[in-house]
């Protein structure tokens, strides 16, 4: 379905790999020397990726190619985790992330565009329903770097346990650093879900219709939960250790809920019919 992207877009999309790559390159090899100009500069290759990767995404919508299929939303969503990163670079210790993140925002843009589109091409969006599914693509983005974090922070944790501090771990930032960044993004994603959620209520027709409550049922469930994780660290400051888990399986039914309808309806069933 869909078809080949132009020779811009596609060397957009080249060249945004690359970068990342790059980048990720550049930022294994510092992360022993620890220099603040070299993270300047890992910053701005970064950039340059992250600036292709929205081009060679924007560039099919102008030529009304857009679509929400199951590659180019996870595509948006890397690049949706690279913009917040960066710009979150700027206050906190998220350098470590980008090594993770950035391999796969590269995989993520490639597909998109040369993997045959997997859903219908959509144009002149309504404004309320651009508006729920921006917010859903940026909270899903903090909430998937809040996984992350707590996964950088479970492994940190371990292996201070049992007095392996050598090497990369003893680049990281102290331990309780790393805590508080996972609960602030963890309050970030919510407040954004929670405005996700409420445009789609507003805008988005029969938000119980058959089409759409398995996906509005496990997002109202994970809301709970993070609304609970949060709720418990607010007030007697929660093991950072539960509150991963429950942060994991909160995400886990935002995947069921968005990715795992999309993987169904547009990659399994049209290869089993």
């Amino acid at each position: 379905m869909g078809s080949a992207p132009s020779l811009l877009t596609a060397g957009l999309a080249v060249l945004a790999a690359l970068l990342y790559l790059i980048a990720v390159w550049r930022q294994v090899l510092n992360l022993e020397a620890g220099e603040q100009r070299q993270r300047r500069q890992i910053a701005l290759v970064g950039v340059a990726a992250l600036l292709a990767h929205g081009l060679a995404a924007y560039l099919p919508a102008q030529a009304g190619e857009s679509s929400l299929g199951f590659y180019r939303v996870a595509s948006l969503m890397f690049l949706s985790m690279g913009v917040i990163s960066l710009i979150a670079l700027l206050a906190r210790p998220l350098h470590t992330l980008l090594i993770v993140l950035f391999p796969l925002a590269a995989l993520s843009i490639l597909v998109a565009t040369f993997a045959p589109d997997t859903s219908r091409p959509m144009s002149d969006l309504p404004a309320g329903i651009l508006s729920h599914v921006s917010a859903s693509i940026i909270s899903f983005a903090v909430l998937a770097l809040a996984v992350l974090q707590g996964l950088l922070v479970t492994v940190q944790s371990r292996q201070l346990r049992q007095h392996r501090s050598q090497g990369v771990i003893r680049k990281l930032p102290p331990l309780e650093a790393a805590s508080a960044l996972f609960f602030e993004l963890s309050g970030a994603g919510f407040l954004i879900l929670t405005i996700a959620i409420g445009t789609g209520m507003v805008f988005v027709e029969d938000l119980f219709g058959q089409h759409l409550v398995h996906k509005t049922v496990l997002t109202l469930l994970a809301w709970c939960l993070y609304a609970i994780l949060l709720a418990q660290y607010f007030r007697r400051g929660w093991r950072v250790q539960s509150a991963i888990t429950v942060n994991l399986i909160a995400f886990g039914l935002l995947i069921l809920g968005f990715f795992g309808s999309k993987l169904v309806l547009e990659l399994l069933l049209p290869v089993a019919q």
